[in-house]
């Protein structure tokens, strides 16, 4: 069995989104045994700690008056009693913690999964600071619910069936108790509501601080390179400031809300133990009868904390669910009509309207641009992250417009590299194949796997860095493989796009971090690696564009002219010009370029 068996799995449909009450029916539904069984645990749990002051107090009076068949058997039930208490108290305590880890787990995936599927879209309406905020906080609050829901209606049946016993016996009693324990509840929940205020605050301004961080993570080097670390830091330390002065805010009412969770209920516990030792005085009732009244009294205070700490837990939970359903309501940029066109045949031509470039099949293509971002958005619009920007000038793939063809089709056979690669956690084997993985003792006869993964990192140029690793190809890579260089992740991030033998290529900047040297074994053995299939490279360095079949030279996102690198490099023209400022950027000035300046 799969550790991720035991996990929960992205749902195949899609969650109702219109309330935080449907969407919770909706999780219950997904963890509906465990839920119930956590229930059925909970009521058993309460309503055996509910019997037991009943039990001990018909003891005390058989022990003492030698009624109701002697002490023995009220012993034997009371020990029944606690070993069925405590084993309920296991199963309850095992079945909540699992229901709120399905839960928050559940929900963190879900988001995970939808952040993926909607791309740019998710980022563009977000920040990074809100979602990480909602997986991190908003889920676990979300988990809480799960957990204390157990505990909660427990607690209902325990305190209504106190009730039912009291009122046997004396309808005064059974009356305090009815309106007593929601009532002292009720007034413990008056703080309830400025605490999921202030927490709600709380909580905004955790958000802004983590979207400040990401970003500051993010720009690290531009930051250093401006002299702004300074700077930065002394708006981290105000806004972390103000995370600290709205938890000092939390911390007030929530003190507030622990005092009295201990005064109202002990003002109950008193008000009744003096009322059952005024009827033990008149006579009304026996002293076993007080304790057992007593032990009731007792006993309902906790019934009375859960309900207190039930309201709030589900004050934030509901606040928390609202931001997950924000987050899920986000559309994703692309999507498959109502009735998606049959994707191309094999080998189609792709024609970016926009652009005017048209990728031939089988070839190597090179494009570049005076600006590198207008290059790169061609290459993104072949990969198709954005339906709606496609509107007007769609990507053609084999004649038809690309957003009719489902999805799936363009993610199988159109894989794009971008240029700020990532790296995920676990063996490295494991992050660049996805084929089924075999641990190094378990390999046997399974070498079409290494052989494939090792050709692939041998035409990526990193074949040194593998072999300097401890464990090779088995090698635990940590979080954002930021054990590794940026050179070093752009070469294992090219060896992994090399090994989904993609139909279509494409690759960003895919050489920008490494030294001419690697550069000039990339640029030959990518041609190699990818002969006869349809690759597409972005990036301005002479040496990839030399191996180029066609280069594809824009102004400003718009098609100047086509070439081979060598043809493109001797034109007079108004391309070759501007072909030659791109690629010579940095060194000698072009003499045919009008805007080079004259000599001196």
């Amino acid at each position: 069995m799969s550790p991720n068996d035991d996990l929960p799995q992205p749902p195949t449909t899609r969650p109702p989104l219109g309330s935080a009450t449907r969407f919770l029916l909706w999780q219950a539904g997904r963890q509906r045994s465990t839920l119930l069984a956590g229930i059925f645990f909970g009521v058993v749990w309460m309503v055996a700690q509910a019997i037991w002051p009943l039990l001990l107090g018909r003891a005390i009076d058989a022990g003492t008056t030698g009624a109701d068949g002697g002490l023995l058997p009220w012993l034997i039930a009371l020990v029944v009693v606690v070993l069925v208490q405590a084993g309920a108290g296991v199963m309850r305590h095992r079945t909540a913690v699992v229901n709120r880890l399905r839960a928050s787990l559940g929900i963190a995936r879900l988001i995970g999964h939808h952040a993926a599927d909607t791309g740019r879209a998710i980022t563009a309406d977000k920040t990074t600071g809100e979602i990480v905020a909602t997986v991190s906080a908003d889920s676990n609050r979300l988990g809480a619910m799960f957990d204390i829901l157990a505990r909660l209606i427990g607690s209902i049946v325990a305190w209504l069936a106190i009730t039912a016993i009291l009122f046997a016996s004396s309808v005064e009693l059974g009356l305090v108790v009815l309106i007593g324990v929601p009532l002292s509840a009720a007034l413990l929940a008056v703080l309830v509501r400025p605490l999921a205020r202030r927490q709600l605050e709380q909580r905004a301004e955790f958000g802004a601080l983590a979207t400040l961080g990401a970003d500051a993570v993010a720009g690290l080097r531009v930051l250093r390179g401006v002299g702004g670390e300074e700077e930065f830091v002394g708006r981290y330390a105000a806004r972390s400031q103000r995370v600290r002065g709205a938890g000092v805010r939390v911390a007030a009412v929530a003190s507030l809300l622990d005092g009295a969770q201990v005064l109202i209920p002990g003002l109950f516990l008193t008000g009744v133990v003096l009322y059952g030792a005024r009827l033990v005085l008149v006579g009304a009732a026996t002293p076993g009868e007080l304790v057992t009244l007593y032990g009731y009294a007792a006993f309902l205070v906790l019934p009375i904390r859960t309900a207190v700490e039930a309201l709030g837990v589900f004050s934030r939970g509901i606040v928390g669910t609202r931001r997950v359903i924000d987050v899920l309501s986000v559309e994703s940029a692309v999507r498959d009509g109502p009735h998606p066109d049959p994707a191309p045949p094999l080998g189609s031509e792709l024609h970016d309207v926009a652009s005017g470039v048209t990728i031939s099949p089988g070839l190597l293509t090179a494009i570049v641009d005076e600006d590198p971002d207008a290059a790169a958005e061609v290459a993104t619009r072949l990969g198709r992250f954005d339906d709606l920007a496609a509107g007007d000038a769609p990507v053609l793939w084999g004649g038809i417009d690309q957003t009719s063809v489902p999805v799936t089709a363009v993610r199988k056979r159109i894989v794009v590299n971008d240029a700020m690669p990532h790296m995920f956690k676990g063996s490295l084997i494991e992050g660049l194949d996805i084929q089924p993985v075999r641990e190094p003792e378990r390999v046997t006869t399974d070498t079409g796997q290494l052989r494939r993964v090792e050709e692939a990192i041998d035409a990526a140029a990193a074949t040194e860095t593998v072999s300097n690793l401890p464990k090779g190809l088995y090698e635990p890579v940590p979080e954002r493989g930021r054990s590794f260089s940026g050179g070093e992740r752009q070469r294992l991030s090219l060896a992994r796009a090399l090994l989904t033998d993609a139909e279509v290529l494409v690759l960003i900047e895919p050489t920008s971090a490494v030294d001419s040297r690697t550069e000039q074994r990339i640029a030959e053995r990518l041609s190699e690696a990818r002969a006869g299939r349809t690759t597409v490279v972005v990036s301005a360095s002479p040496l990839l564009l030399a191996k180029a079949q066609k280069v594809a030279v824009l102004s400003q996102g718009h098609l100047v002219g086509e070439g081979r690198h060598e043809d493109l490099l001797r034109r007079t023209d108004g391309a070759g010009r501007l072909y030659r400022s791109i690629v010579t950027r940095g060194t000698a000035p072009d003499p045919e370029d009008p805007r080079a300046p004259a000599d001196r």
